[in-house]
C-alpha cells in the first residue's frame, strides 16, 4: 500500500542549531513519502543562511515579520497545503525523533478515519527515561490541560496502547488535512502559549477524535524550562482568552472566577518578592480586557518592566 503524502512543518525563530539537529534526525526516519517545510519566523540571526547552506534541497518559507507561533504555523499550513498532502505534521524544532515515529502516527490515523489528529510519547532529551508528555487531560473549569505522567520514568507510564486523548501538545501533532480544513487553523489571537489547548478543544467540538499513540516517540529539549516574563505575559493573558473561547455557561464563569482569584493572589505576592512578574501579569490582564490580542505587548516587555 502506498504511503500517504505528508508535509512536515517546522517553525524556526533564531534556533538554527536545534532546527538542524531535528532535521538531521528526520533524515533517518523510515517513512519515505514526506516533505520537510521550514518556516523561518523572520529570524534575526543567521538561521536562513545556515538552512540554505546545509539543506538547499528543502522547502524554506520566510515570513515578513515575527508572526508568533500561531501565525507562523498558519503560514506553514497554507504553504504545505499547496503540495496536496493527506497529512500535515507540526513538529517543534527543538526535538529529536525516533526513526519510526511518523510511521506509528500514520498507522494510528489510517486505522481511525474519524480522528483529526494524533500525537505521541514525548520524552525529555536531557534524560530520555523521563516523560514530558504521556497523553493529555483537560480540566475545563480550571482552564488547564495536564500532561499525564509528566516527570515519571518511562517504564511507569500509565498508558501503553493507542487511546483517545483530551488534547495534544503543539510540540508534535499529525493533522489530517481534510479535517483541519473543516475545523479551521490556529487562532492567531493567542500568538503563542495555550493555543494548542484551544485548538484541541475546537477539533473535538467539531466532532473529531484526537489520538495518543505511545509507540510514536520523540525527545524534547526541555532542560532548564522555567517561567520567564514573556511566557508569563502570554500565559496570563491567554488563560482568559482560552476560557472565553473554549468554555461556555457556568463552566466559563467558574473558570474565570478561579483564575482571577489565583492570579490576583500571585500578583500581590509578586509585588513584594518579584516586582517584574507583578508588572507583567497586571499588563497581561489589562491587555486581555482591552482586547489587545495577537502579539499584544509581548515583544515590548522592556517598556512594561521599566515603567
Amino acid at each position: 500500500m502506498a504511503q500517504p503524502h505528508i508535509v512536515i512543518i517546522m517553525l524556526n525563530y533564531n534556533g538554527a542549531k536545534d532546527t538542524v539537529e531535528c532535521i538531521e534526525s528526520l533524515q533517518k526516519i523510515d517513512y519515505e513519502n514526506h516533505k520537510i517545510l521550514i518556516v523561518d519566523n523572520s529570524s534575526t540571526d543567521n538561521s536562513v543562511e545556515v538552512f540554505r547552506e546545509k539543506f538547499p534541497e528543502l522547502d524554506l518559507y520566510i515570513t515578513e515579520k515575527n508572526l508568533g507561533y500561531t501565525g507562523g504555523i498558519n503560514r506553514g499550513f497554507r504553504e504545505a497545503s499547496k503540495f496536496g498532502p493527506k497529512y500535515m505534521l507540526v513538529l517543534n524544532n527543538d526535538t529529536i525523533v525516533e526513526p519510526n515515529f511518523l510511521t506509528e502516527l500514520v498507522n494510528a490515523m489510517e486505522t481511525n478515519p474519524d480522528a483529526a489528529a494524533a500525537g505521541g510519547l514525548i520524552l525529555a532529551e536531557h534524560d530520555r527515561n523521563t516523560i514530558w508528555f504521556g497523553n493529555g487531560k483537560m480540566i475545563k473549569w480550571r482552564g488547564l490541560a495536564i500532561h499525564i505522567d509528566k516527570g515519571l520514568p518511562v517504564e511507569k507510564r500509565s498508558i501503553k496502547t493507542i487511546t483517545e486523548t483530551d488534547f495534544l501538545t503543539g510540540c508534535l501533532i499529525l493533522f489530517r488535512t481534510d479535517h483541519l480544513a473543516k475545523a479551521g487553523l490556529e487562532d492567531e489571537d493567542f500568538f503563542m502559549y495555550l493555543d494548542d489547548i484551544e485548538f484541541s478543544a475546537r477539533l473535538k467540538k467539531n466532532g473529531f477524535r484526537l489520538l495518543y499513540q505511545p509507540s510514536a516517540v520523540i525527545y524534547h529539549k526541555v532542560l532548564g524550562e522555567k517561567e520567564s516574563p514573556l511566557k508569563l505575559y502570554y500565559s496570563v493573558r491567554n488563560r482568559f482568552l482560552l476560557n472565553n473561547k473554549m468554555n461556555s455557561g457556568l463552566v466559563r464563569i467558574i473558570s474565570a472566577i478561579y483564575f482571577i482569584s489565583v492570579i490576583s493572589l500571585k500578583i500581590i505576592v509578586w509585588s513584594f518578592i518579584n516586582k517584574p512578574f507583578s508588572k507583567v501579569a497586571r499588563a497581561a490582564l489589562s491587555d486581555y480586557f482591552n482586547h489587545n490580542l495577537g502579539s499584544g505587548r509581548g515583544p515590548n516587555l522592556s517598556g512594561i518592566l521599566e515603567s
